[in-house]
């Protein structure tokens, strides 16, 4: 049997009339027990059909149609769609299938089954506001930081919006609901010293990875998994190393220094098409112990690999690289992401402003004499 889907106004007596998709919309006379009649608007829209009382003539039903379409084809009108009663566990499953494309796939899987331990057992149209506030009070109380709760609240975000496309929901609660509070990006960056020191400690395999960071700014998979054929060092007036395998998936050129082009013009070209090889001359896949002990014997703490990509940044920026070059250089979506290296170690602005030493050294000269004219006069 047709399933039809009225307006929440209620007539009395009304009879369920045949409707189909050719006639888009149309007004039909009703007869109430009393005598008196009145008119009803038919109309379907996306697939689904809405009927309501229109008025005491077929011009107001056929307005009142024509004046609901307006409303939901500009999305002003809430009206009740059917919903599903999908569990989110079972939904869950579909959306991690269809995100194992996903780079992040790993952070995202492990959101998903944080997010089950709390909602397991709800569906989708059931988790409310309140629900996910509870959420985010639960996991502060078990300490989490707020940068992990708010990965999981987006991971949750794009679930109801995957909902939404797939008609297993309206709305999207999680939208009503204020992400946490972050620190600042963390920018620690090794001076000249320092970044000589771990080169010089680093292991013999780990010397050229730690070298192409500080010169390229790379991130750590970029390096690992960087091939010949993505270098381009001969034939060319420019220099550059294309990165393909990105973390936003867009590829850029890297420009080589001349540094780079003779750290690669010295390294042995291998059949497997990997630039970068570890003690058993195999493809380098993890460097936690060497870097850690690169570390300890350069005496350096509190340093990620990734803040090369930091120190790189910065010491571009520092010797006169232009910020928009950066954002290119590194493969950021937007300027946002390379502002904090805009700002300047303190060490960095004394010695700039120190340059400024002499240049008004006469002003200064004359302003302290005629201090000094004045006082003997008094």
């Amino acid at each position: 049997m047709e399933e039809f889907h009225d307006i929440p106004i209620a007539f009395p007596d009304m009879c369920l009339l045949p409707k189909t998709t050719e006639d888009p919309m149309s007004a039909y006379k009703r007869v109430r027990k009393d005598g008196s009649s009145y008119w009803c608007y038919d109309i379907f829209f996306e697939g689904q059909r809405y009927r309501g009382y229109g008025g005491n003539t077929k011009t107001l039903a056929m307005r009142a149609g024509e004046k609901l379409r307006s409303n939901l084809m500009s999305g002003e009108f809430d009206l009740e769609t059917p919903q599903k009663h999908t569990k989110i566990e079972r939904f869950a499953e579909t959306y991690l299938e269809r995100n194992l494309h996903l780079r992040s796939y790993k952070r995202v899987d492990l959101s998903v089954r944080t997010l089950l331990k709390f909602f397991k057992g709800r569906t989708l149209r059931s988790i409310t506001v309140d629900d996910i506030q509870n959420y985010i009070s639960k996991r502060r109380r078990e300490g989490v930081a707020n940068a992990t709760i708010n990965r999981e609240l987006a991971c949750l975000k794009s679930m109801f919006y995957e909902a939404i496309k797939s008609k297993e929901v309206r709305s999207n609660p999680v939208r009503l609901v204020k992400f946490l509070p972050e620190p600042p990006g963390r920018n620690r960056m090794l001076d000249v010293d320092e970044a000589q020191r771990l080169i010089e400690a680093a292991d013999p395999h780990m010397k050229p990875v730690i070298i192409t960071a500080l010169n390229t700014g790379l991130r750590l998979r970029e390096i690992l998994t960087l091939k010949w054929n993505q270098v381009h060092i001969a034939k060319t007036f420019d220099p550059f190393i294309e990165v393909d395998r990105t973390k936003n998936n867009k590829r850029r050129a890297v420009p080589l220094n001349d540094d780079m082009i003779e750290l690669l013009e010295g390294i042995e070209r291998r059949v497997d098409g990997y630039v970068f090889h570890g003690v058993h001359g195999r493809p380098i896949t993890v460097i936690k112990e060497p870097w850690q002990r690169a570390l300890l014997r350069a005496g350096i703490v509190d340093f990620r690999f990734h803040d090369l990509r930091h120190t790189f940044a910065s010491h571009f920026v520092m010797n006169g690289g232009d910020i928009l070059t950066l954002k290119e250089i590194l493969g950021h979506s937007s300027m946002k992401m390379v502002d904090r290296y805009a700002h300047r170690p303190t060490a960095y602005k004394r010695q700039q402003i120190n340059k400024l030493s002499g240049h008004f050294h006469q002003c200064h000269h004359n302003a302290t004499a005629t201090k000094m004219v004045a006082i003997n006069d008094q």
